[in-house]
């Protein structure tokens, strides 16, 4: 393990942390463990990991931008509404099809694992964004099946990372629940 698996590790883990108890650094802290994953994961030839990490920048920006910008606004949890379980499904198998395909040709490693995987957690950022108690239900599932695709890859750090991010996702689907069942309360 190198000293850059060792931050991208603890800004990882700490980007999670912030996230979970909704403070505005999480998103720079982010920023800097998304930069060094990406890195990794184009050298490991896992260009779907490659892709998420691209997008989880811009999100990461434009998450910073507006949580500075919306800072004075409640933060509204919610249950997933049933009619949206079945696009979610059919959104993650048309991106697995289409990640395939596009991971196929650019000569990827763990293509079918990548791209269902890839296709996961971008379905499962738009349930975050949705601010749906459910996401982090899916991010446990999807951060231990990376658990299992990093030591194939090797990469042992990556899954020490994803094994906390798996952890903290039951501990997030904890805290949501819990302010949820507060405000239904009321």
């Amino acid at each position: 393990m190198t000293i850059w698996d060792w931050i991208a590790l603890l800004t990882g883990i700490a980007g999670v942390l912030l996230t979970i108890i909704e403070s505005i650094w999480c998103w720079p802290v982010a920023i800097i463990s998304v930069v060094i994953s990406g890195v990794t994961f184009y050298h490991q030839r896992l260009f779907g990991d490659f892709s998420l990490q691209i997008f989880y920048l811009i999100s990461g920006c434009y998450g910073w931008f507006y949580w500075n910008k919306k800072k004075s606004h409640p933060f509204k949890i919610s249950k997933m509404p049933i009619k949206w379980v079945f696009p979610l499904i059919l959104s993650i198998v048309l991106q697995s099809i289409l990640y395939y395909n596009l991971l196929s040709y650019f000569k990827s490693d763990q293509i079918l694992f990548d791209a269902i995987l890839t296709s996961c957690s971008f379905t499962c950022t738009f349930m975050m964004t949705k601010k749906w108690l459910e996401n982090w239900i899916f991010w446990i599932l999807i951060d231990a099946a990376y658990v299992l695709l990093y030591l194939i890859k090797e990469l042992p750090s990556y899954a020490l990372l994803y094994g906390f991010f798996s952890l903290m996702a039951y501990y997030g689907f904890y805290a949501w629940k819990k302010q949820l069942t507060t405000l239904s309360k009321k």
